[in-house]
């Protein structure tokens, strides 16, 4: 697992603190509140009534879940074009006079060298600087490509397809920032909060005539709701958390790249 980093540990505070006032909040509104009696005088409560609010929050951590994994899915799609996109311009630079193909090898590496040293640090702590500080060597490198593509006499299929990877190449970065600093929020899913709270109201109230019971049975609700939004947590980024995608393939195209020395 990454390394807890500093919003890992707000969120467990926040966490802790949501549960902890539930809890009490509850506890209170079914034992001393002015309402309480009116609950502990009502009858008729089915236990299978609790199905109900669980119900929808599953569905909430359902949905929530598919959405993460859907993150995770494009970012690995976004990589592997970026790879590929990578490999298929060293490609063209060793089909091009020595000059072209140095200058355009050089361009090449220092990209993805900038995005391995610098982007990609910054994706994983989600450090807004990343969105930007392999832009100098991305567009140089697409100032190299579209130079060569449009010098005169440059064969057709060469400028094509410079042009056509340099465009991949440009749409699988920009995805895969988007993922990394615009993935999937809990701010953006209020519904998983409310329902979490209403299941643990509607746990309370089947355990009415038992407060040691109602107490107990309202801290493991909230430890398991808990637990498993903090898990879902440690996976909202493609880029960190238990299971991050890591630049292994870029890495690899980095070591295809021939520079010489001269």
């Amino acid at each position: 697992m990454e390394n807890f980093i500093i919003q890992d540990f707000q969120f467990i505070a926040i966490m802790v603190a949501l549960a902890a006032c539930s809890v009490f909040a509850i506890t209170w509104f079914l034992e001393k509140s002015p309402l309480s009696n009116w609950f502990k005088n009502s009858e008729g409560i089915a236990v299978s009534f609790i199905t109900v609010p669980a119900f929808l929050f599953g569905l909430s951590i359902s949905t929530l879940s598919s959405s993460i994994w859907d993150s995770h899915v494009s970012a690995n799609s976004s990589l592997v074009n970026e790879s590929t996109a990578v490999r298929t311009l060293t490609s063209i630079a060793s089909t091009l006079p020595p000059h072209d193909g140095k200058s355009l090898n050089l361009a090449i590496k220092n990209y993805v060298s900038a995005v391995l040293n610098k982007e990609w640090p910054a994706m994983k702590g989600e450090n807004p600087i990343g969105k930007t500080i392999a832009l100098a060597e991305f567009e140089n490198l697409n100032n190299v490509a579209n130079t060569i593509a449009m010098q005169i006499n440059q064969r057709s299929s060469i400028e094509g397809h410079l042009v056509s990877t340099i465009d991949t190449l440009r749409h699988a970065r920009l995805q895969r920032l988007s993922l990394a600093y615009d993935s999937t929020n809990f701010s953006r899913w209020p519904s998983v909060f409310v329902l979490s709270f209403l299941l643990m109201m509607t746990v309370g109230l089947l355990q009415l005539k038992s407060p040691r019971a109602m107490r107990i049975t309202l801290i493991m609700g909230a430890l398991c709701i808990s637990s498993t939004m903090l898990f879902l947590y440690l996976n909202i980024s493609p880029y960190r958390g238990m299971n991050p995608i890591n630049p292994q393939s870029l890495e690899e195209s980095l070591k295809l790249i021939p520079i010489s020395n001269d």
